[in-house]
């Protein structure tokens, strides 16, 4: 499996898991269970075009105990909640008005700590707005984006996209060069290595380049006669 395809599969993941106490929407919320340890994975992030943010969470009690809670809560609120259980662990969902809420317990070994994802999905409501637009910089030609998330820190915004591509890594990150280059954007480093930690025939090249408060760092991997391409664009504010 390719880079992008793996990075993919997990931002895909993630959308389907994200919430939390730091959600700008108010209406989402709501806590379903309680933790002993919370982790701000993700904060007011956009994922493909949709408001999310996700939790760490670290539980002393059992897996079971957990979907109890859950389950329970969403009851009292009176909201169908469902429950799937799988190889990977345990997956508890509930949909309320505007709000999915997921909460993912993957499978552990026994005795330790129960850990688990808590999300939200806002899934109406106006459109969320990227800090970093889709004019701000272009993408890569003839390219099929598989994952667009925008993350936002204080005094800075930044959006990956995940873009699949035909052709080789090189030739594709020369050409991107030029486009941005094209643009106004001035590089500011690039290199290509071999990528031993995928494969020994793999190669990748790097794109970096700057234009204003903006800076883009992209990088190429060669696949299977084709090209996996992760472009980051970072924005201070």
């Amino acid at each position: 499996m390719s880079i992008i395809r793996s990075i993919a599969q997990s931002c895909g993941f993630a959308c389907a898991l994200l919430c939390g106490e730091a959600i700008a929407d108010t209406a989402c919320n709501k806590q379903p269970v309680k933790a002993e340890h919370v982790e701000a994975i993700g904060r007011d992030m956009i994922v493909n075009g949709v408001p999310t943010s996700m939790l760490g969470l670290q539980f002393a009690a059992t897996a079971t105990d957990i979907a109890n809670e859950f389950r329970d809560f969403w009851k009292q609120e009176g909201v169908p909640a469902k429950a799937q259980q799988g190889a990977s662990g345990l997956f508890l969902s509930a949909l309320d008005d505007t709000c999915s809420y997921v909460l993912t317990i993957p499978a552990q070994a026994d005795g330790g700590p129960v850990k688990g994802m808590l999300s939200v999905i806002r899934l109406s409501g106006e459109p969320a707005r990227h800090q970093i637009p889709d004019s701000a910089l272009p993408l890569p030609d003839d390219g099929k984006v598989i994952s667009d998330i925008e993350s936002h820190d204080p005094g800075q915004a930044g959006r990956t996209w995940l873009i699949a591509l035909g052709g080789r890594s090189t030739d594709n990150a020369n050409r991107y060069r030029n486009k941005l280059a094209g643009q106004g954007w001035a590089s500011v480093t690039q290199t290509s290595a071999d990528r031993r930690g995928i494969s020994r025939s793999a190669r990748s090249a790097a794109v970096v380049m700057q234009r204003g408060s903006d800076r883009v760092d992209a990088i190429f991997s060669d696949h299977d006669g084709q090209t996996d391409a992760v472009v980051n664009a970072t924005r201070n504010r």
